[in-house]
């Protein structure tokens, strides 16, 4: 029996920070070179501020920029030294499926800005009456629904002139929850749009309207505070960043428009008694348990390689790899070609939690857009996207990232060095780097001197992506703060 889908509602989430302009910035704005690797500068200020840095290095002066500049330097040359060595997990396909889903993830990404962003156009009166809201946070107090029944319930109530605060206490016996959202804060679309409204009024009730991941939402503005920009700085920045959003908005606006006319009239066919059998396997390894997904973040990229999920059928009856789970345009797509895919492009479920009864729907909705994602890297191939640098770079950059880490491992520190330091560092491995290669190392000193970081600690992570994290873990190498290597970059 074949289930028919069809793609006129897949595209909520496929936008989700797709602009990372740090990624598609077409400038490259080279920082430092080790033979044919490239740091630029967007990756120098990207590994400091994404990711946790140790505390040798967490500050923003310039003796920790310094040690930062020589961790990245010494990722790239440890993986240098690496590629004389045979290492079993490089040379796997894991690792090749994975950098493949990189690349493609980075090619999609830039194909968004290369082709929507950046020819956005943003009309100044549409800015201007943005402009108007940008110092302003609003002080809300909501509810979040599970589902429609319950929106029903709570709707009743209200007209009833019964206070969202006595629905909240009366469902959950607590106090309802408050949030202040500025302006320019990450939230969904949908909630900017509602609560940036210059018509909008105090003990105003918004809502409810349906989440991305399918829940209700429930707004009440308790009021908002407008914050004055005095100086013409200040001004010009505001403006700047409202232009931006705007910008971005349509640019999305035109993205999505473009996909749903992409995947216009083609479906998935689902075979029911295969997919059956597959959707019971695939539940027992993503409805794991609330620590094993706590676990797989500590890991970050690590764990994506080494242990990536995949669904076995060794030695059950029930289904085999050539079985035909499902047809896309009449296409046949078997068990084994649809695992083949999930290796470079893992898939991505639109709700953060799922039933058990509920899982095979949204796996329904995750092999759509993971089908989405492999029509629209067709799209990137035909614009040679694959071999544009910008792409090459980050990809290196993970490449780098996994081979200096493998390096590091394979001369067993922790072994050596027992428990010399907190961080089982040795500076003296990376110093007979550099020196060893310092006729490879170029350094544009100039550009160093003028980049500013935070000494804030984040961890930025991108919703809505096979891939989420932005870059890879802060490369724990070396504590020295020397530049005592290498030549100039001009």
């Amino acid at each position: 029996m074949l289930l028919r889908i069809f793609f006129g509602v897949l595209f909520s989430l496929l936008l989700t920070n797709c602009s990372d302009k740090n990624i598609s910035e077409p400038s490259l704005d080279v920082l430092a070179q080790v033979g044919e690797k490239i740091i630029t500068k967007q990756d120098f200020i990207r590994r400091a501020e994404y990711t946790i840095r140790p505390d040798y290095c967490r500050q923003s002066n310039y003796i920790h920029k310094k040690i930062i500049l020589n961790s990245l330097i010494a990722e790239k040359l440890t993986s240098i030294e690496m590629e004389e060595k045979e290492d079993a997990l490089l040379n796997s396909q894991n690792f090749h499926y994975y950098l493949q889903g990189r690349k493609e993830q980075a090619m999609r990404k830039l194909y968004y800005y290369d082709n929507f962003y950046k020819v956005a156009n943003v009309p100044d009166n549409v800015v201007k009456e943005k402009y108007k809201l940008a110092g302003r946070t609003i002080d809300i107090s909501y509810i979040s629904l599970p589902d429609i029944n319950t929106v029903q319930k709570v709707k009743e109530l209200l007209s009833q002139n019964i206070t969202i605060e006595e629905i909240y206490i009366s469902l959950w016996g607590d106090k309802i929850p408050t949030k202040k959202i500025n302006f320019f804060d990450k939230e969904p679309d949908i909630i900017h749009e509602k609560l940036f409204v210059k018509d909008n009024k105090k003990n105003q009730i918004i809502g409810p309207f349906e989440n991305e991941d399918g829940s209700f939402l429930i707004m009440k503005i308790n009021g908002w505070s407008d914050k004055k920009l005095i100086s013409t700085a200040d001004q010009e920045k505001t403006w700047s960043d409202v232009e931006e959003l705007v910008k971005e908005k349509e640019a999305k606006t035109k993205f999505l428009s473009f996909i749903k006319k992409m995947m216009s009239g083609k479906s998935i066919q689902f075979n029911k008694e295969v997919f059956e059998d597959y959707a019971y396997k695939a539940s027992k390894i993503y409805l794991q348990d609330p620590m094993d997904k706590k676990d797989a973040i500590n890991k970050l990229l690590w764990d994506e390689i080494e242990n990536p999920k995949k669904i076995s059928f060794q030695n059950d009856p029930g289904i085999k790899p050539d079985d035909v789970i499902m047809l896309f345009n009449n296409e046949k797509i078997t068990v084994e070609k649809l695992n083949q895919l999930i290796k470079s492009h893992p898939l991505v479920f639109r709700k953060r939690k799922i039933s058990e009864g509920k899982f095979r729907e949204e796996l329904k909705l995750a092999l759509a857009d993971l089908i989405r994602d492999v029509e629209l890297n067709k799209k990137c191939y035909d614009q040679n996207l694959d071999k544009d640098i910008r792409v090459k770079i980050n990809v290196d950059m993970w490449h780098d990232a996994y081979s200096s880490k493998r390096y590091m491992s394979s001369l067993k520190l922790e072994e050596k060095l027992g428990t010399k330091n907190k961080y089982n560092l040795d500076n003296n491995v990376i110093n007979h780097l550099q020196d060893k290669h310092s006729n490879i190392i170029k350094v544009n000193t100039d550009m160093f001197e003028n980049i500013t970081i935070t000494s804030t600690d984040m961890l930025v992570s991108e919703r809505g992506l096979a891939y989420p994290f932005i870059v890879p873990s802060f490369p724990i190498i070396t504590s020295d703060d020397r530049l005592d290597y290498g030549s100039k970059l001009n």
